[in-house]
């Protein structure tokens, strides 16, 4: 049984427990019959204790009243764009093993228990590419007389992929800087921190943008759960490339032996034999809204038969955040003029998030889950400049 205490009580002998007005006290009725009439032995719920006090001083308490609340969960029917992560550290709270997401994850789910479970596609250029900051030259820099690749400066990448055909195609198909690599895992683990649930990746064939996908899945803790699907339908304008033809990529083969997580199974909406070198303006225009859609459609079916819901990352090239974005949310497509000056703004790994609003069937454009990376440029430097110099 459970009693409320009605009155205050000081105990006068030794073997008496102390209450406060609204203490509740376990009875148990079995040990009660060695008890005087008027007494009864009981257990304070507040401090623990046990002994004697007066019943009159008590009423019947409903048992629910003193249910101990020792920790809440919330179960969920669809997954979020939110989600606790693993392997993250425990620490010891009070001395119970806690995990330092947890409590996070919990606030979070409580928070948008009311708010309708909504879609995302995050469209992202790539992290900074080696030509963008030691020019088209980049390669003759780092090629010994033997044609034996080095690092001629720390923001070369220690070693380059291997190719069966010549290390020269680098030069129309660049990889990340070490800047760039950096710039990527930093932006996952913004994506991370932000607990944001990334459910499928799309990739440029182009190698900086498979890198970027890499390392913003390695940042994000999900290269082994997530693979990278390339779709040579996302890359950029083709009028932009300097060859003025298509890049030769790396293969699936590759790819997957330099250990990128290629979703080897994926079959592309474009192959790369469709791509036409210095494609028109329309053309181009044509291509991106097409394959976007080809994209979102058959996932949008396969989120609403699985209830779940998730973000869609798309990592292209500048000109990849109008392209792909006016389409989605119903938009035309700038004058080319004012494309070109508007993807010239684009920074390495700027972003642009769609929403869906799944009550009205369409996208709207919202904040991205993470703030803009911004970085100074720093020049090459010779100790013997201006230090040994008179």
């Amino acid at each position: 049984q459970t009693l409320r205490a009605l009155f205050q009580y000081n105990p006068q002998h030794i073997d008496e427990l102390m209450i406060n007005t609204g203490d509740f006290i376990y009875v148990d009725p079995t040990q009660q019959s060695d008890v005087s009439e008027g007494w009864v032995i009981g257990t304070s719920h507040r401090t623990g204790c046990r002994g004697f006090l007066p019943e009159n001083y008590t009423e019947r308490a409903i048992e629910s009243d003193t249910w101990v609340k020792h920790r809440e969960y919330v179960f969920v029917t669809a997954s979020r764009f939110f989600t606790q992560t693993e392997n993250e550290p425990s620490v010891k709270l009070n001395g119970e093993v806690r995990n330092p997401s947890m409590s996070r994850d919990i606030t979070n789910v409580l928070s948008l228990q009311n708010v309708t479970l909504r879609r995302g596609v995050l469209v992202m250029r790539h992290g900074e590419r080696v030509d963008q900051v030691f020019g088209k030259s980049w390669l003759q820099q780092c090629l010994t007389a033997d044609g034996e690749y080095y690092r001629a400066d720390l923001n070369f990448p220690s070693t380059l992929p291997q190719r069966k055909d010549s290390m020269k195609h680098f030069e129309y198909d660049p990889p990340l800087s070490c800047c760039g690599i950096f710039q990527s895992r930093l932006i996952g683990e913004a994506l991370l921190d932000q607990e944001v649930t990334v459910s499928y990746v799309y990739s440029s064939p182009a190698l900086r943008c498979i890198q970027t996908a890499q390392h913003l899945l390695q940042g994000l803790k999900l290269d082994q759960k997530v693979k990278i699907r390339v779709e040579p339908g996302l890359f950029e304008w083709t009028k932009w490339e300097a060859s003025k033809v298509i890049p030769n990529f790396m293969t699936m083969t590759e790819l997957t032996e330099a250990s990128y997580k290629i979703d080897t199974s994926y079959r592309g909406n474009f192959p790369l034999s469709s791509l036409v070198p210095s494609e028109s303006y329309e053309e181009y225009i044509s291509r991106s809204s097409a394959v976007i859609k080809k994209i979102i459609t058959p996932l949008l079916l396969l989120f609403a038969f699985s209830g779940v819901s998730g973000v869609i990352l798309i990592v292209g090239h500048g000109s990849s955040l109008a392209s792909f974005t006016r389409p989605l949310i119903g938009l035309p497509a700038r004058d080319s003029s004012d494309f070109a000056k508007a993807v010239r703004k684009i920074p390495s790994l700027g972003m642009c998030f769609c929403e869906e609003v799944k009550e009205e069937n369409k996208w709207q454009m919202v904040n991205p889950p993470v703030k803009t990376l911004t970085h100074g440029a720093n020049a090459a430097f010779n100790w013997r400049n201006g230090i040994m110099e008179d």
